[in-house]
């Protein structure tokens, strides 16, 4: 029975990167230095690694005295951090070091940071030339979460690159000041339900501009656009991202959720990009910025209107205010009308069938204690029955900063919530690569273990401890398992399998697996069975919690092949575990039968199965058609679970609504919105009615002749399939006059009313399955079915025309179709598609700017398509494949090399757009990439995690006569091999005095590819002997190469490894962005639709999930 106790609930901090600059304060006699590091003992002392490596530090001589070294810096959190927990609410600290810079490194910021906030304390400018020292104040918020403030050293920032850095005399210093008091709530908005308001008809009302260092930006009332009436406010002038549009929180009351509408635009014909709501909010002498929303669909040919809800903790002063992303650099004028912040109407729980009891097993939602309260508690007691901590029992959330175990105040609440609402807990997580304390793997003087015996035997003893101790505390404060405790199941091991295919054993290299190998795998659920089935399990009870593996991407073949055989060898080797789990981060571009096929590929061994982490991304911009499609998805799924049920445990939505998940910048991806209402997707995962789908596609133009052949034509492979439910798949091709589809049907018993009929523009036409009809046709019959190919009448339907449509499949008596029944969707005809076949490398291309003998063998293809400007630079590119890697190619004719360009993009460069697996999903998956390199050899990206997206990318430029040669090798992760397929452009940048002028494509001919896959071209991975030769075309050619100039510097990936916290805890830094900016039209919702490989989601993503 747990024992209650008095104590503060952890408060919920609104994170995000931040800006301070204090006045020192002269130190008073009772001053306390609590924390300090000169080095002159050759170590850290209590202070510990933030990021980095095993040698990213070390203690060197230098400059007469003994400091710290930070070697090959990448990250701007790489370094060192304090411990934690030695910060008191209301207390004002002096912080200073001093810094320096390697010799012949460039200038860089630097400052000191407080987590979780992310607050910048001190930010100055450090040199190679001398030392520099960082200082400044800060206090401590009187609702702060102590446990979890720590204080690191940040340098430069996501451009910087990597450089070394060294620092000397770190001291902490308390202040002897009087701590002040949180501010008194006090009563509701006296301004009642609206605070803010203002349509700028008359005046800005108090909105200025907001100058992020660079210079202020100019806002003034305009007559050139408004969303309604005559004027709207202009942000011209901006000369950062920061360079926003901002007003004073005076007027608003700390305390109270606000609710922002806005109407925005970018300037007609200007770049666009993400939009963000933030907040700087100063309170007790601490300034922090918090982002509050991301708003990804704007654009620049009309008004968007953007909405979020925010909890306005306690100021002094602040301002809320409107900037582009804080990753990029986009500086396009913006305009804003008819802008408001009210207080919301307090939510009302819909009276909806409850979730849980659709479903014969528990279901569960991942949450922390912001669900415990409220409206947020009401809605999940009503259709849950299960919860799951989302952070705050993984490892290092039970240890403070002298890691000594106590139990993290979050995981308090919310077994105090489970025990008083009589909910099942499963727990999350017991071990871990990523959220571990980084003494685990240390011996005594801060070294790291080796693989001797006496080093292992450590790091075994450490994994017991740390598994006994959390059985003890959970059993002492609830009950023994079994008995009272309301905790039943553990993801003992998490994400374990690598992501490729390049060790034999499947197993991901973390620091455990260094140390113990696959043996930390057998000895953790040795140690867990042994906790919480036997020595803290409750009398008479037999195994009481139920012992888990889990994985993401288990719905992805290669990966779920390395799952299945380790399970394999758990299983034979007698390791006690119980269970399988299945992540499920997924989108709409992941078949349902994936899933269902991850569950049958386990359902012969004698384990149980589990739902551990399911969301649906839609992609963005989020649309009602998405959201329609996301609500068939979760019908289709939860289908999928009801008729696999006595495999499963349970199946847990990793959030309540789709604000507060960590996916959410991918599109709404869980059952209720953020006024706590369902939304599709709750009506799907309840199998309710749901409105009629809302369907469109491309169809690219082509001809396929319908012979004997037709149904085995290449061209149908080349594209992914888009679904008729669960009873078939289709593809079409277009040419003047006639609209050919290729239908594969899924049914094995042969009836007399099979058949396929497809509408076109109103006019009917059906096949059967003898082959007979209204239009000519070819039938092929198959194991699974039987495959159909018809010439359909199109009419005088031309290029960019869209033609209502739909295919539906009967078999006998049941019917399925593209769309529901009854409705049609939009076909949009454009460009026939762009097709190269890329052959397998005889020997592997040296990535040197040099064209190497190996090319001989490539196919070309050239960047003919004229995308804006006349004429400029072109290239012509050529492809090679070998193992998981994909090499390009790209000889560029341009007679001047222009890089003075302020913008990456507005450079001479060669983009190069890769979707391995050639999902087709239109708005960015996790894996799209779009890479820019330079004529000088830069390398930048697009939209997505510049991390992840960096490491697969080895580049080098040479210059040559009448341009320069751009050669790139970049990983297709776990997607290559021979006959696989992958989408594929290439984008040649031409510019001119430091302005773009040209650009110039392969494939897609909108524009758009920087914002959608779903008009780029596709390559095909064949065999040396296989591959038939391409015809570049006539393109104005590079000049035969000379001796080659100044290359530009190779960008390498670095060994492989996960990401390890850092950048990725810091909530600026976007989760797996899959893009944004305009809507590509009507093919997108049908595109996201299509069947396509997984999508990764783990390398950025530790705090958020896991």
């Amino acid at each position: 029975m747990r024992r209650h106790r008095a104590r503060s609930a952890a408060a919920a901090v609104l994170a995000a990167a931040a800006l301070i600059v204090a006045p020192l304060s002269a130190a008073s006699a009772a001053d306390t230095v609590i924390a300090s590091a000169d080095f002159e003992d050759g170590t850290t002392g209590d202070w510990i690694a933030s990021g980095g490596g095993e040698n990213t530090l070390s203690v060197i001589d230098l400059d007469g005295s003994r400091v710290l070294q930070v070697s090959d810096r990448a990250d701007d959190f790489t370094g060192i951090q304090s411990p934690a927990g030695i910060f008191e609410a209301g207390t004002t600290y002096s912080v200073s070091a001093r810094i320096k810079l390697a010799e012949g490194t460039a200038d860089q910021s630097a400052r000191f940071v407080m987590k979780p906030a992310y607050t910048w304390i001190g930010p100055t400018t450090a040199t190679a030339a001398d030392w520099t020292t960082i200082s400044g104040e800060y206090t401590v918020p009187a609702d702060a979460n102590l446990p979890e403030l720590q204080l690191y050293i940040g340098t430069g920032g996501a451009e910087s690159g990597t450089f070394t850095y060294y620092l000397d005399d770190l001291v902490v210093t308390a202040l002897d000041t009087e701590p002040t008091e949180p501010t008194d709530p006090g009563t509701p908005p006296v301004t009642g339900p609206t605070a803010l308001s203002n349509d700028f008809e008359e005046s800005l009302g108090g909105w200025v501009p907001r100058d992020s260092g660079s210079g202020a930006p100019t806002v003034s009332l305009t007559t050139d656009d408004a969303q309604q009436g005559s004027q709207s406010a202009a942000l011209t002038g901006r000369t950062s991202q920061g360079s926003g549009f901002g007003h004073d929180i005076a007027g608003l009351q700390a305390n109270v959720t606000y609710e922002v509408t806005a109407w925005v635009r970018f300037g007609e014909g200007q770049a666009t990009g993400p939009v963000w709501l933030s907040l700087q909010r100063d309170y007790q002498g601490a300034t922090t910025f918090s982002t509050l929303a991301q708003f990804a669909n704007v654009t620049n040919s009309g008004w968007t209107q953007v909405r979020a809800s925010f909890p306005l903790a306690a100021f002094d002063t602040g301002l809320l205010y409107f900037e582009t992303d804080y990753n990029g650099t986009n500086t396009s004028d913006l305009y804003f009308d008819d802008i408001q912040v009210s207080v919301p109407e307090p939510g009302e729980i819909q009276d909806l069938t409850p979730l849980q009891d659709t479903l014969d097993v528990p279901v569960g939602v991942a949450i922390d204690s912001r669900e415990t309260t409220g409206v947020a508690s009401e809605l999940l007691l009503r259709h849950f029955d299960q919860i799951t901590g989302e952070n705050y029992m993984k490892p290092e959330a039970w240890y403070d900063a002298n890691g000594q175990f106590r139990a993290n105040p979050e995981a308090v609440a919310l077994m105090d919530f489970a025990e008083a609402n009589d909910l099942a807990v499963y727990g999350h997580v017991l071990v871990w690569h990523s959220q571990t304390p980084a003494f685990f793997f240390q011996a005594a003087d801060g070294s790291p273990l080796t693989t001797s015996d006496a080093d292992k035997q450590i790091l075994r003893d450490r994994l017991r401890e740390h598994i006994f101790n959390v059985a003890e505390w959970l059993a002492t404060e609830y009950g023994e398992f079994g008995g009272t405790n309301p905790l039943n199941a553990w993801d003992v091991v998490n994400e374990v399998v690598s992501d490729g295919s390049e060790y034999a054993d499947g197993l991901r290299r973390s620091e455990w697996y260094r140390i113990l190998g696959e043996e930390f795998i057998d000895l953790s659920f040795q140690y867990a069975d042994e906790a919480f089935n036997d020595v803290y399990a409750a009398d008479g009870t037999d195994r009481p919690v139920t012992l888990f593996i889990n994985d993401y991407n288990t719905e992805q073949s290669g990966k779920q092949g390395r799952y299945l055989a380790l399970v394999e060898r758990l299983l034979e080797r007698g390791v006690p575990i119980d269970g399988v789990g299945h992540q499920f981060h997924v989108s709409l571009a992941m078949p349902v039968s994936a899933l269902e096929q991850a569950i049958r590929t386990f359902s012969d061994l004698p384990v149980t199965q589990v739902v551990t982490e399911l969301d649906v991304t839609t992609g963005t911009p989020v649309s009602e058609a998405l959201l329609i499609e996301q609500g068939y998805y979760y019908r289709d799924a939860f289908r999928v679970f009801r008729e696999n049920i006595d495999e499963l445990y349970s199946v847990t939505v990793w959030g309540l609504t789709d604000g507060r998940s960590w996916r959410s910048a991918n599109g709404a991806p869980l059952l209720f919105d953020d006024a706590y209402q369902g939304k599709p997707a709750y009506f799907g995962a309840v199998d309710e009615e749901l409105p009629a789908r809302q369907r469109s596609a491309f169809v690219f133009g082509g001809s396929v002749p319908v012979d004997d052949a037709a149904t085995t034509a290449s061209e149908w492979a080349r594209l992914p399939l888009l679904p008729i439910e669960q009873s078939g798949a289709f593809q079409l091709r277009w040419e003047p006059g006639t609209l050919t589809a290729y239908v594969e049907v899924t049914d094995g018993s042969m009836d007399d009313a099979d058949s396929v009929s497809f509408d076109v523009g109103g006019q009917q036409y059906v096949v059967g399955r003898d082959g007979g009809g209204d239009v000519s046709a070819s039938v092929t019959e198959t194991e699974a079915g039987y495959l159909v190919v018809a010439a359909l009448p199109l009419g005088d339907a031309d290029l960019g025309d869209v033609v209502r449509f739909d295919v539906r499949i009967a078999d006998g008596d049941a019917s399925a179709g593209w769309n529901t029944a009854g409705e049609l969707g939009n076909l949009t005809l454009v460009e026939p598609l762009s097709f190269v076949e890329v052959v397998e490398a005889s020997e592997t291309p040296t990535v040197d700017g040099a064209v190497d003998d190996a090319w001989a063998a490539a196919n070309a293809v050239t960047t003919d398509r004229q995308v804006e400007g006349t004429d400029g630079a072109t290239a012509s590119v050529r492809t090679l494949w070998q193992d998981n890697a994909l090499f390009v190619l790209a000889e560029v004719a341009d007679p001047v090399v222009d890089v003075s360009g302020s913008d990456p993009w507005i450079q001479d460069s060669v983009e190069i757009y890769v979707d391995a697996g050639n999902v087709k999903n239109g708005s960015y998956r996790y894996d799209d990439t779009q890479i820019r390199i330079s004529a000088a050899g830069a390398v930048s990206f697009g939209t997505g995690d510049e991390a992840f997206q960096r490491n697969r990318v080895e580049s080098q430029v040479s210059t040559v006569d009448g341009g320069y040669i751009v050669e790139a090798r970049i990983s297709l992760l776990d997607s290559g091999g021979e006959g696989t397929f992958h989408g594929l452009d290439f984008q040649v940048n031409d510019a001119s005095d430091g302005a773009r002028t040209g650009i110039r494509n392969w494939a897609d001919p909108t524009g758009a590819g920087y914002q959608s896959t779903a008009r780029w071209g596709v390559g095909e991975l064949v065999a040396a002997d296989d591959a038939a030769p391409t015809d570049p075309g006539e393109p104005t050619p590079p000049t035969v190469p000379g001796t080659p100039g100044e290359p530009g510097t190779p960008t390498t990936p670095p060994a492989s490894g996960g990401s390890d916290g850092g950048a990725a805890d810091d909530p600026r830094n976007p989760l797996a962005s899959t893009g944004g900016g305009l809507p590509i039209g009507l093919g997108l919702a049908g595109l996201l639709a299509l069947l396509a490989g997984a999508i990764l989601v783990q390398r950025r993503r530790e705090r958020m999930q896991g």
